[in-house]
C-alpha cells in the first residue's frame, strides 16, 4: 500500500505541484520505500525551494542525469500518471507513508531493546525519549557517551574510506586535517587581494573529486562567475577572455575544454542578494557536499539589528546552526578593515575580521590572507585559528591573470627578506 500511495503523491505533484505546500516538512524523502520516487520527490522539493516548476520532461532529464535507465523513469512516470485521478488526496497518501515509515521505525527500535537490571531508569527515560521523538517526528538529540563510543570506536587506525574533504593545496590540507561537516571556516582579506579566486579554485578541485558544491557569489554577476572558472581551467588570461575577439593559437581548443569540463561538474551556483532563510531554503534538499559563501557581509539577516556588528553575529550563528544541520562545512569569505595596512608587515589577524559580531567564536577554522610583495604576486596564507588542527603559515603564488594560486616552498620570512632586498635596489637605482 506504501509504493502506491508514493506513485499517487509523484502523481499528484506532476498534475499540481503547488499541493506539495500541505505536505512540506512533513513528507521527507528518507520515509519512501522506492529509491526512484524519493529521488522524484527530492527533484519536486528542490524546484520548490528554487520557486521553479517541475513537469515530466524536466524530471525526466534529472533522474537522467543520475545515471536511471530511461525505460525505468518512463515506466515509473507513467505509473504515477495513470494511478492518479486527483491531488487533492495528496495529504492522506503522504499520512500513509508517514505511517509506513513509523512503523518501520518502531519495529526497529522495539528490537534494538536488551533490558538489563543495570541502570533500569536511565534505559526505560531512554525507550521513553526515543517513543516521544518517534510519535513527534523529530529526531532525538541527546546521546549516552557509552552509544558515541560504540559508533566511533572503530573508524580509527584503519583504512577506512575517506569523509573528509581537501582544498587540493597540501601544506594547507596539512594543517587543517580536512573539512568535515558542520565546520565553518572563515577565510579573511582585504579587497582585491584574491579570496575569491582562492575560493573558487577550490571550488573546482572539489568538483573534480566528485563533490556536489553550492556556490553562493552574492557581489558577482552568472556571468562574471563564469568567467572566473573559464579562466581557471583554460589558462586563458581574464582580460584576453573580456576583450579578444578572435582565437590565437590553442586558444580555442582550451576555451572549448574548459567548458565542456565546466558543463559536467557538480557545481550549483546561485548570485544576488541573500538573507540567511534563503540560502536555508535554497540548499536544504539539494545534497551539497559544501557550501561556499562570498561573501559574509553581503549576507542579509532576517530581522533588523540595531548595529551592524550585531547583525553580521547573528548571520555567523545562523551559518554555524546550518552548517550543523545539513552536516556539510561552510567556506564563508570575510572582509577585513583597515588594520592591518597600518603595519609594515601587513600581515593581518582575526581581530580584523570586519564588523566581526561572533565570527571568530562561531568559526571552527579562520583562515587570513595578504599581499606578501608589492606586486602581489606572492600572498601570505595563515591558519590563524584551528580546533582540529594545527595553526601555521605558508606562502602562495597567484597569477592574476589566470586566477591561479599555486603553494611555494618559500617560507613567509624568506619572502619579507627578498623584498626588502628588492626595496633596497630599487631605492638605490637612480632615475633616468
Amino acid at each position: 500500500m506504501s509504493y502506491f500511495a508514493e506513485q499517487n503523491i509523484i502523481g499528484s505533484l506532476l498534475l499540481d505541484m503547488d499541493m506539495l505546500a500541505k505536505i512540506y516538512g512533513q513528507l521527507k524523502p528518507e520515509m519512501f520505500q522506492s529509491e526512484l520516487l524519493a529521488k522524484m520527490y527530492v527533484e519536486f522539493l528542490r524546484a520548490y525551494d528554487q520557486g521553479q516548476e517541475m513537469h515530466v520532461v524536466r524530471l525526466r532529464q534529472k533522474l537522467l542525469a543520475k545515471q536511471y535507465p530511461e525505460s525505468v523513469i518512463m515506466q515509473e512516470l507513467a505509473a504515477c500518471v495513470s494511478q492518479t485521478v486527483t491531488s487533492v488526496t495528496i495529504e492522506q497518501y503522504a499520512k500513509e507513508i508517514i505511517d509506513a515509515y513509523r512503523a518501520k521505525q518502531f519495529s526497529r527500535l522495539l528490537n534494538s531493546i536488551r533490558p538489563s537490571c543495570v541502570d533500569m531508569d536511565a534505559q526505560i527515560g531512554k525507550l521513553m525519549q526515543e517513543l516521544e521523538a518517534l510519535q513527534t517526528g523529530e529526531q532525538t538529540g541527546a546521546k549516552e557517551l557509552k552509544e558515541i563510543v560504540e559508533e566511533n570506536k572503530d573508524q580509527y587506525f584503519r583504512e577506512r574510506e575517506e569523509e573528509k574533504l581537501y582544498t587540493g593545496f597540501p601544506k594547507l590540507d596539512d594543517l587543517l586535517g580536512g573539512l568535515e561537516g558542520g565546520d565553518v571556516i572563515v577565510i579573511g582579506a582585504r579587497p582585491a587581494v584574491g579570496k575569491s579566486a582562492f575560493v573558487t579554485q577550490i571550488t573546482s578541485h572539489l568538483a573534480t573529486q566528485g563533490k556536489r558544491v553550492g556556490f553562493y557569489n552574492l557581489e558577482m554577476r552568472e556571468k562574471q562567475v563564469y568567467e572566473r572558472f573559464v579562466v581557471n581551467h583554460s589558462g586563458i588570461s581574464l582580460s584576453r577572455l573580456r576583450r579578444a575577439q578572435k582565437f590565437l593559437g590553442d586558444e580555442e581548443e582550451r576555451f572549448e575544454k574548459a567548458n565542456e569540463w565546466l558543463s559536467k561538474q557538480q557545481i550549483v551556483i546561485s548570485t544576488g542578494s541573500k538573507t540567511v532563510s534563503q540560502i536555508r531554503k535554497e540548499s536544504r534538499h539539494m545534497d551539497f557536499d559544501i557550501l561556499i559563501l562570498d561573501y559574509l557581509q553581503l549576507i542579509r539577516a532576517d530581522v533588523h539589528y540595531q548595529s551592524r556588528a550585531s547583525e553580521v553575529g547573528a548571520i555567523s550563528k545562523a551559518m554555524k546552526a546550518l552548517a550543523m544541520e545539513l552536516n556539510v562545512p561552510i567556506i564563508a569569505l570575510s572582509q577585513l578593515n583597515r588594520m592591518s595596512e597600518g603595519r609594515e608587515t601587513k600581515e593581518p589577524t582575526m581581530a580584523e575580521l570586519r564588523e566581526a559580531g561572533d565570527i571568530e567564536q562561531d568559526a571552527s577554522i579562520i583562515a587570513l590572507l595578504w599581499n606578501l610583495t608589492e606586486d602581489r604576486k606572492k600572498k601570505g596564507l595563515k591558519v590563524d585559528k584551528n580546533r582540529q588542527g594545527q595553526a601555521g603559515k605558508l606562502v602562495l603564488e597567484f597569477d592574476g591573470e589566470q586566477m591561479r594560486f599555486q603553494e611555494v616552498e618559500e617560507s613567509i620570512e624568506e619572502v619579507k627578506e627578498q623584498a626588502k632586498e628588492w626595496r633596497k635596489v630599487k631605492e638605490k637605482t637612480p632615475f633616468d
